[in-house]
């Protein structure tokens, strides 16, 4: 993989289609952890994998974007573009850009003075949502069966305690013992029903524009799992009290709550492991810095 610098993306982009102009051309700095995101003429998106791990779930979105098409009520990426290495690994994918900007949870805070604002954001996530979960994954021939979200979660309780413990205060680590053998030890608490999901729908994921959401992106992780892993995201993006609104227009997602709350409180330490898996320090260094 090129440096991280502009001119070494461009360049990949002009050998594989020089009919695009590229002189206005920027990074997108806070877009992406697994993912180089580019912004081309302000009219185009250029994602480059940040990793072989990324590219093989880059390459899995490229296939699952068409068929999803015209099935959500939101606008969704629609590639145009694609690259790959010589040895067949996804180089880049590009697509026309959605109009907007993330909600990250500065530009919530300030949309959130207005309620109205709010509860509109609130019914297009949760509208997106139920026709999402809705989708059987069969009709855009994707594999039905959903990893075991509980067995995820025991084989992250072994990761942190091997790969991460040795990085955290004493405190730290027992307050993470408690609360993964707490968990994990619920039966109640794992009772899922699983559907299509978006699997990292979160702050920089969701576009607004005009106060309403003009997009999502990002369908890397989009398959089918446990609902509560996307009610998490939000909760973890913008708090209870947004969830509480978000629940009003989508109310079937109530149960999942607590199984959300149990992700919320390990999301740190996931983003720890996976800068450790790819090398990534920033990444590492961000989700391993409240346990130190």
């Amino acid at each position: 993989m090129p440096a991280p610098n502009l001119e070494s993306y461009l360049q990949l982009i002009r050998a594989r289609h020089p009919e695009l102009a590229t002189d206005r051309a920027r990074l997108l700095s806070q877009a992406g952890q697994f993912n180089t995101v580019l912004c081309l003429d302000e009219r185009w998106i250029f994602r480059f994998p940040k990793s072989p791990r990324a590219a093989a779930e880059l390459a899995r979105e490229l296939e699952l974007l068409p068929p999803l098409r015209g099935r959500l009520p939101l606008p969704i990426p629609e590639p145009v573009f694609a690259a790959e290495h010589a040895d067949g690994r996804l180089q880049f994918m590009g697509y026309a850009m959605i109009p907007g900007q993330p909600l990250l949870r500065d530009r919530y805070r300030r949309l959130s003075a207005d309620a109205r604002i709010v509860d509109g954001i609130s019914r297009d996530l949760a509208g997106f949502l139920k026709a999402l979960h809705a989708i059987d994954p069969a009709a855009i021939d994707i594999e039905s069966d959903a990893e075991d979200s509980r067995q995820f979660w025991r084989r992250a309780w072994i990761d942190v305690r091997q790969q991460l413990f040795p990085h955290m205060r004493p405190a730290a680590r027992e307050q993470i013992r408690q609360r993964f053998e707490s968990g994990l030890n619920d039966d109640h608490l794992w009772r899922i029903e699983p559907c299509l999901i978006h699997g990292d729908f979160g702050t920089g994921n969701i576009l607004v524009d005009g106060n309403r959401v003009s997009g999502i992106i990002d369908f890397s992780f989009c398959r089918p799992g446990d609902p509560a892993q996307d009610l998490g995201a939000l909760l973890s993006s913008y708090g209870e009290r947004f969830i509480e609104r978000f629940l009003a227009h989508y109310p079937a997602l109530t149960s999942c709550l607590p199984r959300a709350r149990f992700y919320l409180g390990n999301y740190a330490l996931l983003q720890a492991l996976y800068g450790l898996r790819d090398g990534d320090k920033a990444a590492f260094d961000d989700g391993i810095a409240a346990f130190r």
